[in-house]
């Protein structure tokens, strides 16, 4: 499915009916009533409100005080229950960035936080200049319960884009999902880099989606067995989490698609990267490098394509920064920390 780059303030998870000509967010996360049916499209199913926030693309006529043009406006209910930690990390995180070029445009951004699942351990803050969406982060609680930097990124195209779940949908029905169902939709976020919306119908079918793509992921996701596989219990919690400095982006090649050319795929392409120097070394030789999971990249949003990285300076230890590598893709430029990668799976050449 290709990426729709239309991403707006998010709004409490709602009852609503996506045949609609827009999605309509409600002021209860306990309940809501389900919007009526447009009959002369396609039905589709509803969906109702979950004990978590949901991205939600308002509108006008339903709630104007969370339109994107209205950035003056209160903030949306669950705001008001954002941990202190999370807020001071994320605007330390915005305010290190707008020191480097690419971010110049965060500085004094507005931000808005929105919880994401399981136990709200995660919360993906949007970036927004003037209402309008720039950028986001993902912030998460290590297994220690500190916040950390779980990954971030700059321009449009991010995650739990409520267009992309609207048109996710609109698939799902002629395959997966009954046109009459009743669907609990919760934004979810999972170690390694795993956002995607869980959807549970009314009849207990459970389908969850990348939050990034919009495809439909495999069911183990739902079920958790994917877990259980190689990699994916090594990996380390290991990113941001204590105040640095960003540096200025390393970047090695232009933005590219892994897809569009597939001899990395060669076991003669394989790279022996496990470390930081290795990483910089085989970077500078090699200008554009692909990190592929095998049978998880879904846990990923692999196989990613790596054109650069971005290092921060804890200002507790100067001498072992902390990397995040770069990979572009439709104008965004999502960074992840280069340690998860490490650990989940392999490095591969592509011939400039």
């Amino acid at each position: 499915m290709k990426k729709n780059s239309g991403h707006y303030s998010v709004g409490m998870i709602a009852a609503v009916l996506i045949g609609l000509s827009a999605v309509c967010p409600f002021a209860s996360i306990q309940a809501a009533p389900s919007a009526t049916q447009d009959h002369n499209a396609n039905p589709l199913p509803s969906y109702e409100a979950s004990s978590l926030v949901s991205p939600s693309e308002p509108t006008n006529l339903a709630n104007p005080s969370l339109s994107p043009g209205n950035s003056s406006a209160s903030p949306p209910a669950q705001e008001q229950g954002v941990p202190t930690d999370v807020k001071q990390v994320s605007a330390d995180t915005v305010q290190s960035l707008s020191t480097q070029p690419p971010f110049a445009q965060w500085k004094d951004a507005e931000l808005s936080y929105h919880p994401l699942g399981p136990g709200t351990h995660s919360w993906l803050v949007q970036v927004n200049r003037a209402g309008e969406y720039i950028g986001y982060l993902i912030i998460g609680a290590d297994h220690n319960g500190a916040y950390q930097l779980n990954e971030y990124g700059n321009g449009p195209g991010g995650p739990y884009s409520m267009n992309l779940l609207r048109q996710s949908l609109k698939s799902l029905t002629e395959t997966k999902l009954s046109s009459i169902n009743k669907l609990q939709i919760t934004p979810m976020y999972e170690e390694p880099l795993l956002a995607y919306w869980l959807v549970r119908s009314s009849t207990g079918s459970e389908v969850c989606i990348d939050a990034f793509t919009g495809d439909p992921l495999p069911a183990e996701v739902a079920n958790g067995n994917w877990r259980n596989k190689p990699h994916s219990s090594t990996i380390p919690s290991s990113a941001l989490s204590l105040k640095a400095g960003a540096q200025a982006i390393t970047l090695s090649a232009e933005p590219f698609d892994p897809y569009d050319d597939l001899s990395w795929l060669l076991p003669k392409q394989k790279l022996s990267i496990h470390n930081v120097e290795q990483f910089t070394n085989t970077l500078s030789e090699s200008s554009r490098i692909v990190f592929s999971a095998t049978d998880i990249n879904f846990a990923f949003g692999g196989p990613l394509a790596i054109n650069g990285y971005q290092s921060w300076i804890p200002s507790h230890d100067l001498s072992h920064p902390i990397m995040y590598a770069v990979t572009c893709r439709t104008g965004l430029s999502r960074f992840v920390p280069l340690d998860r990668l490490f650990s989940g799976g392999e490095f591969y050449r592509i011939h400039s």
